[in-house]
Order: structure tokens, then sequence, then C-alpha cells
């Protein structure tokens, strides 16, 4: 029943209108207004400038009505207009994320355009560290845990993966002390 009931609740919850009943119960929801809406560090005008300059197709071809209803309203939409299009990602990895896994496209990503790869918010630490603390992992044994200018995709996927941790295959390499000549 209890399940039940949480599940009815996850699926009617918006996280962008709901954050702190959500955070009450659940560990780990970032916060919505943590991170820029627009992908940028710098503002629109560098925006796309940057290295990493990312975009979603619809927005490059000014399709708007792809995930907006109305053209004549400016206003957000949810995640779940993500699965219009991409509807296979949160069931096509072996262990999916959990964010990934309930559809939670827009705390990591934006919708239009970003100056990090893949639509990220910020940078991929800065995204990965909404749920998943600094002081929670463990430097010891992985070292690069504690290097603040590693970023987490180096070692690790972000939707999921074959690993309960995600591992990206040549991890190991990536480790202080683990360089291959």
């Amino acid at each position: 029943m209890g399940v039940g009931v949480v599940g009815f609740a996850w699926s009617g919850c918006s996280i962008e209108k709901h954050y702190e009943l959500l955070s009450f119960f659940f560990d780990g929801v970032p916060n919505p207004n943590a991170l820029p809406v627009t992908g940028s560090a710098g503002g629109f005008e560098s925006l796309r400038d940057s290295p990493t300059y990312s975009a979603h197709r619809p927005f490059l071809d000014e399709q708007c009505s792809e995930c907006h209803t109305s053209q004549f309203s400016t206003s957000g939409v949810s995640a779940d207009v993500c699965m219009n299009c991409h509807d296979d990602v949160p069931t096509s990895l072996e262990r999916m994320h959990g964010p990934v896994a309930a559809g939670a496209c827009l705390w990591c990503h934006v919708p239009h355009e970003s100056a990090f790869a893949s639509l990220l918010k910020e940078k991929p630490r800065a995204v990965c560290g909404q749920c998943h603390e600094q002081g929670l992992l463990n430097t010891s044994k992985v070292p690069a845990h504690a290097d603040e200018t590693r970023q987490c995709l180096e070692c690790h996927y972000g939707h999921g993966g074959t690993s309960s941790y995600f591992l990206r295959p040549d991890a190991k390499r990536a480790q202080p002390g683990n360089q291959e000549p």
C-alpha cells in the first residue's frame, strides 16, 4: 500500500512545483533553483561561444510546437514532454540512474541550449553535486573524488550502465596511480 501511495505521489509531482514537499520526504531531491535554467554560466551572449555549446535540435529548427502545445505560450513544460521523442531512455540500460528512470530530465538538462555538453545545466560536477554531495564520496578508495578539477562524467556514465556505479570501461586508467604507460 505504502509503495503505491509513494508511486502515485511521485508520478503526479513536479520537482519545480513541489520541491519543499518532495525534499521533506526524499533525500537527494535537487533544488530546481540551485543551477541556472539557461545552462550558461555567463549569460546568453556567451552561451554560443562556449567550446562545449550544445542545443536541442527542435529549438534550433524553430519547431517550438514539438514541445510546447501553443506557440503563444511562454510557460515551461514538464519533463514528460521529453518522453515524446526520448521514451526509450529511461529503460535503455541494464542499470538506470534513478532520476533518468523516473523521467526527471530537467533535473540535469535544459530544454533549449546550453554552454555545456549534452544540454547540461552546468558542469557535470555541479549537476551531479545536486544529489551526490562531495562529503559523501569515498576519497580514500577513489582519490579522483577529492580532485575538484575532475568531472564525474570522465569516469561515470550519467544515465546508467552495466555496473552499480555506472563506471566507464576506462575509469581505472583515469584514477591517480593507475596510469598506463
